[in-house]
């Protein structure tokens, strides 16, 4: 039972909601995040098998170690970021423990992502099951997109989870040697594929298509050749059906944001402003911002994030916590390179995750956000077993 306990924990992650709160989508999933972060440490692991892989260790502290500083360091830190920004790595790490070959933590991540994807599909065909609940979405007067928000609370949310779980549903049915278990898992990407295509994100799209192109380098065949020109075709219909606002204002609106938040990277460049600065500091920066000539009427107003994780990493937590960000993509990178060939599919479908979840968090907030963060380090660590350190690599 407790090597059920992370997979069955990531499945039921992106389902958690709480009418009522302030955030009752964000709030839940934290709180169960930290204390499935909790349980999976305390809980022994068994068999004690190989140890750890360094990479992963050492990419683990390094942010939980960024964060605390930060925090500690910060006039005015912020709980909520702080917590996530420790329970996410420590978590993936943790439940890998109890997994050493990461495939029921997978297929705990697919399993949630496919039943998060019909709740979108659900609401997509105006059937909203979070509605059933006594909630009630406030999307008035919103783009009719807004209202495919899953259990996660925004289209690009939903966008995002699937982009970066459709390389692991490749991954897992892959790996299946029942011709039953495979349709199923080909049933599942048909379900994430489609809730993609109902949330209209392009920042989904990017990430979709910079997994696709993971995937398809480190497993080139005729099977993923064809694979790679049916998500063509599914990035450019959901690009054609999005009823966002036309992409030359999105991009005006991420310039607009990242232009008065960069100066402030200098405000704290060694140990950042503290977790949680920016929501806190944004209205002052753009009051300032605003005197110096910088302004649009379109985009004035209150602001969560900068839109960008690697801008907002490096003025919250300086340029430590933009190297946590970014030396564990590098390192995967050169175990990739170093694989043997053929790459293992769940080599190739971690990676591709990884990358989905870097990308579009050059445009938008993945790592701000629960479950696309514990996703992101999930599919890391698992990655890193392919070193000589790691399960996989040994044959086992």
């Amino acid at each position: 039972m407790r090597a059920l306990l992370a997979p069955a924990g990531l499945a039921l992650l992106p389902l958690v909601f709480w009418p009522g709160l302030d955030q009752p989508f964000s709030t839940p999933k934290l709180a169960m995040m930290v204390a499935l972060a909790v349980a999976v440490v305390v809980a022994p692991a068994r068999p004690a098998g190989h140890p750890l892989p360094r990479v992963a260790v050492w990419s683990v502290a390094g942010a939980v170690v960024s964060v605390v500083v930060a925090a500690a360091l910060a006039p005015l830190p912020s709980l909520a970021p702080t917590l996530l920004g420790i329970a996410a790595p420590v978590l993936a790490l943790a439940a890998l423990r109890h997994d050493r070959s990461g495939r029921a933590l997978v297929a705990g991540q697919v399993v949630g992502a496919a039943a998060c994807a019909v709740v979108a599909i659900l609401q997509w065909v105006g059937t909203d099951p979070i509605a059933w609940s006594g909630w009630r979405p406030a999307i008035d007067g919103a783009s009719i997109r807004m209202r495919v928000y899953g259990a996660l609370g925004n289209p690009n949310f939903i966008g995002v989870l699937m982009a970066m779980s459709l390389p692991l549903t490749a991954a897992i049915h892959r790996l299946a040697t029942r011709s039953a278990h495979r349709r199923a898992w080909e049933l599942t990407m048909a379900l994430q594929a489609a809730a993609l295509v109902a949330t209209g994100s392009r920042g989904a799209v990017l990430g979709l298509a910079v997994a696709t192109t993971t995937y398809a380098l480190l497993r080139w065949s005729r099977r993923v050749r064809l694979s790679l020109a049916a998500l063509v075709v599914l990035a450019a219909v959901a690009v054609g059906l999005s009823p966002a606002r036309p992409i030359d204002t999105t991009a005006a609106g991420r310039l607009y944001l990242w232009r008065i938040a960069l100066p402030h990277v200098a405000d704290a460049p060694l140990t950042g402003l503290g977790p949680g600065a920016v929501p806190l500091r944004f209205p002052e920066w753009q009051r300032t911002a605003a005197r110096a000539g910088l302004r649009d009427a379109r985009f004035a107003g209150l602001t969560d994030h900068v839109h960008n994780d690697y801008l907002e990493a490096a003025i919250e937590r300086g340029v430590p916590g933009l190297l946590t960000m970014t030396l564990p993509m590098l390192a995967l990178m050169l175990i990739a390179a170093r694989a043997r060939r053929p790459v293992d599919p769940l080599l190739a479908g971690t990676a591709a995750a990884v990358a989905a979840g870097a990308a579009c968090g050059m445009v938008d907030f993945p790592f701000a956000r629960p479950v696309e963060l514990v996703w992101w380090w999930t599919a890391f660590v698992v990655a890193t077993t392919f070193t000589p350190l790691g399960q996989n690599d040994t044959g086992t």
